[in-house]
């Protein structure tokens, strides 16, 4: 496995969809992985991460 790291463009788009819902439905997991061209687990992990960052 290689991670990845998010670029400008698509942090942006990850944190504007956290800011209006921190806990997405699976359909909007895939709608974002489909328009980042990522994995919906990859998505999934993104938001866990920011969630835990968040508690900090």
């Amino acid at each position: 496995k290689t991670r990845r790291r998010t670029n400008k463009q698509e942090q942006a788009i990850l944190e504007s969809s956290f800011k209006i819902n921190q806990r997405p439905d699976i359909a909007t997991r895939e709608s974002l992985a489909k328009e980042l061209g990522m994995s919906t687990r990859a998505i999934q992990i993104w938001f866990q991460n920011k969630r835990q960052t968040l508690k900090k």
